[in-house]
C-alpha cells in the first residue's frame, strides 16, 4: 500500500489525491466526447468546476449545520476541510444542482452531455478505485483467494482494483457500442451497465451498510438505478416508435 506520495518534501495523502485526479481526466475525456458532440468543451469545464466549489462548500456547510453543537465553542474550526468532516452524499447533489442550473442556463443540450459524461464517469471512477487500493481505503472482505492482498492485518480482496476493472471495461464497451437512437441512451446504458458492476461486487467490501433483510445499501440504490435508466430507455423507444408509425402512415 502506498497511503501517502511524496512530491519533494511534499508527503500528499494517496487517494485525495487520485480523486482530484479521476475528476480532472473525466472532465477531459468528457469534454472530448462534448465536441464530437457538438458541445462546446468549455461548457464541460465551467460545469465541473462550479459543480466542484460547490459541492465541496455544500458538503462542508451541509455538515456544520448538522453539527453544530460540535463548533459553538470554536466557530472557526467550521473552516475545517478534512474528509471526516464533509457531507459527501449532499455536496454530490449540490455540484449537481449547481452544473443542472449552469447547462440550461448555457442552453447546452442535458442529454448529450450527459452522453458524453459517461465516459468520463467511467474513466474517473476507474481512477478513484485505483487510489482507493494504493491509500488503503475502502477496504475488501477477508479471504483466503491466491491473489488476496495483505491490508489493515488481514489477507483481503482487492475489492477496489475489481471495481477499477469493472469502469475500465465499461469504458472500452461505451466506445465500442456506437448505437445511439437518441440523446440520454449513452448514459442510461452506463448507468445499467455500472450499476449491475456494483451489485455484483459490493459483496466482496468490508463491513458493508445493510439495509433489512440483508440487503446492502449501495445494491438497493444501484438497483433503483438500474430500473429508472430502463423504465427511462422503454419510454424513449415507445415514443420512437409510435411516433415512427404515425410519420408512416
Amino acid at each position: 500500500m502506498m497511503p501517502t506520495i511524496l512530491i519533494g518534501s511534499i508527503a500528499l495523502p494517496t487517494y485525495p489525491l487520485f480523486l482530484l485526479i479521476a475528476y480532472w481526466v473525466g472532465l477531459w475525456l468528457t469534454a472530448i466526447q462534448a465536441e464530437k458532440m457538438g458541445i462546446d468543451g468549455d461548457h464541460v469545464y465551467n460545469a465541473g468546476l462550479y459543480g466542484l466549489i460547490a459541492g465541496i462548500v455544500g458538503a462542508r456547510l451541509w455538515f456544520v449545520l448538522a453539527h453544530w453543537e460540535n463548533y459553538v465553542p470554536d466557530p472557526m474550526q467550521a473552516l475545517s476541510l478534512s474528509r471526516s468532516a464533509l457531507a459527501p452524499t449532499e455536496g454530490l447533489l449540490i455540484a449537481g444542482l449547481v452544473a443542472l442550473i449552469y447547462l440550461q442556463q448555457s442552453n447546452v443540450s442535458l442529454g448529450k452531455f450527459l452522453d458524453a459524461a459517461a465516459y468520463g464517469l467511467a474513466l474517473a471512477v476507474a481512477i478513484g478505485h485505483s487510489g482507493e487500493f494504493l491509500g488503503g481505503d475502502a477496504l475488501g472482505a477477508t479471504t483466503t483467494v491466491p491473489w488476496a492482498v495483505e491490508i489493515s492485518g488481514a489477507t483481503r480482496h482487492p475489492v477496489q482494483l475489481y471495481e477499477a476493472a469493472a469502469s475500465f471495461i465499461i469504458l472500452i464497451v461505451l466506445f465500442l457500442v456506437r448505437y445511439r437512437p437518441w440523446a440520454g441512451f449513452t448514459f442510461c446504458f452506463f448507468v445499467i451497465l455500472y450499476g449491475f458492476s456494483r451489485l455484483a461486487l459490493e459483496i466482496f467490501r468490508a463491513r458493508p451498510d445493510i439495509i433489512g433483510n440483508g440487503y446492502l445499501t449501495v445494491q438497493i440504490v444501484a438497483l433503483m438505478a438500474i430500473v429508472v435508466s430502463l423504465a427511462v430507455m422503454a419510454h424513449k423507444f415507445n415514443h420512437n416508435t409510435i411516433k415512427s408509425s404515425s410519420e408512416s402512415l
